[in-house]
C-alpha cells in the first residue's frame, strides 16, 4: 500500500505500529465533535479587605502594598501572624462561656506566589516590627543590665571573702560567727543580667529553638523564607521526632518534654508563631504528597491556617514615593501596645488551670456570634462530604478564629471582654482564608485542572513527526509535569474533554510493551483561541473598604470611617 506523501518523509526510527497508524489517520479520518471549555486553571480566592485589620494596621499595609506593587494579601497575613508571636502566650481566650477550654493566639501562615510577585519583601514589614520591639526590650533593660553586670563582678570577691571570714572564725573557735557567715554565704545569690525579650528565630536547630523558648516562655516566631525545604528536610527519618515537637510547639500550651530533644524537660511553655513562602507548584506538590499519604499527612501543612494565595496583579506601576508615616507610626504604636499588655491586670485566671494563662471570655454578642458560627462550622464538618486534607485544614479553624477576634480586639486598643465586632471580623477572615485553602487544595487534589491548559498549548506545537506520549512529555522537565502520573491524568482530563484522544500502539513484531499514543484535536488551536479567557480575578470592592488596586489608593487622605470599633484605640 502506498503511503500518503504526508507520512513519506518519516524518519526511519519511526516504527511499523506508528506508520501503520498515520496512514489509517490518513484514509479513514478521525471523527471530532466540538472540544469542552477547560476548567478554571486556579478557582476564585474572596478580596482582601482592609477593614480585616484596625485601622491602625490596615493602613499601613494598604501603603507597603501599593508601594512595592504586591498583593496586599501578602504584608496583611504576615501583620497577623506577626500580632500573634507579639501576644504570645502571656494572654488567651476562653471561646466557651462556662467551659475551661483555653486558646492562645498562637498562628501559623504562609505566603503563596510566584518570585516575582515580591512575597519575601512584602512580609519584611511584619519582621521589622518585631525587630523594633525587642530592640527597645534591650534599651528598656539597658541600666538594669548593667547594674546586674556589675553585681555579678562583686559575686566572687563576695564569696570568697565570706569563705575566709567563716574559716577564720571556725578556727578562733567563734561557731556563731562562723554560722552568721555560712547563713549570709548560703543567701548570696549570683546575679544574673535580665534577660531582654527575644521574638524573631530564623531556620535553627529545634534544639537552639527550645533553649531560646525557655529562655523567653512569652512565644517566639519563626520567619522561614522558603518553607518547602523546612518541610522536606522534616520528612527524614531521622528528623521524625522534631516534626512531633513542632506539631506540639502549633498548640502555644504544650510543655516541650522530649529528652532526645532538649536533654532535658524544657521547663517553659513553648509558644511558637511559624510564617514563611512558598512558590506556587512548591506547596502543590507538597500538598499533593501529604494527601496521598506517607509522613507529610500528619496535619502539619494544615496548621498553616493563614495561608494567603491571592491573583496576580496583571499590571505594574512604577511608584517612587516616601512611605506614608502617620501608617508607620500608628502602625509602630500598635505593636507597642500589644508588647506592653498587662495580662495579669485584664486577664481573669482560674486556680484549677494548672497552665496558668490569663484570659479573657467573649462579650455577650461576641459569645452568641462565635457559638453560631461555631455551630454552623462544626455541623458542616461533620456533615459536608469535604476531602478528607481540606476537612483537618478547616478543623483547626474552631480555635483560630477565637485567636484573631483576641487579637483584633487588643490591637483596636480594647480591653476587657473580646467585643462583637472582634468576633465578627475573626469570622470574615475565617472565610476569606478558607477560599484561599480551598484553591490550594483544590489545586492539590487535581494538579491535572492546573496543568490542562499549558500542557495543550505545547501539545498544539509538537512536532508532526514525533508520537506524543506520557514519558515523553515528562522528560521535557515542563513545570508541574515532571511526574508521569501527573501527565497521565493532565492528558486524561483533555481527552474527557475532547481535545485529545489516545491511540493504543501494538508491540512491533520485534517485541516491546504496548504504548499509549495521544493525537490532538485538528482544529485545537482555534478552539482554544475562540474559548481563551482571562483568569478568574479577586472581585474588586468599595474602595474604602478594600485595597482598590495599584492606581490611586489615596492613601493619608480622609475618608469615611467604615471600621468602626476597630478603628479605635490609636488615632
Amino acid at each position: 500500500m502506498k503511503m500518503p506523501p504526508k507520512l513519506e518523509s518519516l524518519p526511519p526510527h519511526v516504527d511499523q505500529n506508528e506508520i501503520d497508524r498515520r496512514v489509517k489517520e490518513e484514509t479513514e479520518p478521525v471523527t471530532w465533535t466540538d472540544p469542552e471549555e477547560l476548567p478554571d486553571e486556579l478557582p476564585p480566592v474572596m478580596p482582601y479587605a482592609s477593614d480585616l485589620l484596625p485601622s491602625s494596621v490596615g493602613r499601613a499595609v494598604d501603603d507597603i502594598a501599593e508601594r512595592m506593587q504586591c498583593p496586599p494579601d501578602y504584608p496583611a497575613a504576615s501583620m497577623l501572624v506577626a500580632m500573634a508571636a507579639v501576644v504570645g502566650c502571656r494572654l488567651g481566650i476562653r471561646p466557651k462561656k462556662r467551659d475551661d477550654w483555653l486558646v492562645v493566639p498562637n498562628l501559623w501562615g504562609c505566603v503563596v506566589g510566584r518570585p516575582s510577585l515580591k512575597k519575601t519583601p512584602a512580609t519584611k514589614g511584619a519582621e521589622k516590627q518585631l525587630r523594633y520591639i525587642e530592640a527597645r526590650s534591650r534599651e528598656q533593660l539597658a541600666d538594669d543590665i548593667e547594674d546586674a553586670e556589675v553585681e555579678a563582678m562583686l559575686f566572687e570577691p563576695q564569696k570568697k571573702l565570706l569563705e575566709s571570714q567563716m574559716k577564720a572564725a571556725l578556727k578562733k573557735g567563734d561557731k556563731e560567727a562562723a554560722r552568721s557567715y555560712a547563713a549570709e554565704l548560703k543567701g548570696l545569690a549570683e546575679i544574673k543580667p535580665p534577660e531582654s525579650r527575644r521574638i524573631i528565630a530564623k531556620e535553627t536547630s529545634i534544639q537552639k529553638l527550645c533553649e531560646m523558648l525557655g529562655r523567653h516562655p512569652a512565644g517566639m516566631m519563626l520567619f522561614i523564607d522558603e518553607l518547602l525545604g523546612w518541610m522536606r528536610k522534616l520528612d527524614r527519618d531521622d528528623q521524625a521526632g522534631v516534626r512531633q515537637v513542632y506539631l506540639s510547639l502549633w498548640n502555644g500550651t504544650e510543655i516541650v518534654n522530649d529528652d532526645t530533644i532538649t536533654r532535658g524537660e524544657l521547663s517553659a511553655r513553648g509558644c511558637v508563631s511559624v510564617f514563611g513562602c512558598f512558590t506556587p507548584g512548591g506547596l502543590t506538590e507538597y500538598v499533593s504528597a501529604a494527601i496521598r499519604g506517607g509522613r507529610a499527612d500528619d496535619g502539619l501543612v494544615q496548621r498553616l491556617q493563614v495561608t494567603v494565595w491571592p491573583d496576580a496583579p496583571k499590571d505594574y506601576k512604577q511608584v517612587d514615593r516616601w512611605p506614608d508615616g502617620p501608617a508607620k507610626e500608628q502602625l509602630r504604636q500598635t505593636f507597642e501596645q500589644l508588647a506592653d499588655i498587662d495580662s495579669a491586670a485584664i486577664g481573669d485566671t482560674d486556680r484549677f488551670d494548672d497552665d496558668g494563662i490569663p484570659f479573657l471570655h467573649f462579650d455577650d454578642d461576641g459569645q452568641s456570634l462565635f457559638n453560631d458560627w461555631d455551630s454552623k462550622h462544626q455541623r458542616r464538618l461533620r456533615g459536608d462530604d469535604l476531602p478528607e486534607a481540606f476537612e483537618s485544614h478547616l478543623s483547626k479553624y474552631a480555635s483560630m478564629v477565637p485567636s484573631i477576634a483576641l487579637l483584633l480586639h487588643l490591637a483596636s486598643g480594647q480591653r476587657g471582654p473580646v467585643s462583637g465586632l472582634a468576633t465578627s471580623t475573626a469570622i470574615r477572615w475565617a472565610e476569606y482564608l478558607e477560599s484561599h485553602a480551598r484553591r490550594l487544595y483544590a489545586v492539590a487534589t487535581s494538579p491535572q485542572r492546573q496543568h490542562a491548559g499549558p500542557l495543550l498549548r505545547r501539545l498544539i506545537a509538537w512536532p508532526e513527526d514525533r508520537p506524543i506520549r506520557a514519558a515523553a512529555i515528562a522528560k521535557r522537565g515542563w513545570s508541574g509535569l515532571t511526574s508521569a502520573e501527573v501527565v497521565k491524568e493532565t492528558l486524561g482530563l483533555l481527552a474527557d474533554s475532547g481535545w485529545v484522544r489516545a491511540i493504543d500502539a501494538k508491540p512491533t513484531k520485534a517485541g516491546g510493551r504496548p504504548t499509549t499514543d495521544w493525537i490532538v484535536h485538528p482544529q485545537a488551536a482555534s478552539f482554544l483561541a475562540a474559548y481563551e479567557k482571562p483568569p478568574p480575578e479577586t472581585p474588586k470592592t468599595h474602595p474604602t473598604r478594600s485595597f482598590g488596586g495599584f492606581v490611586g489608593s489615596n492613601l493619608g487622605s480622609s475618608g469615611e470611617n467604615v471600621s468602626g470599633e476597630l478603628e479605635g484605640g490609636i488615632v
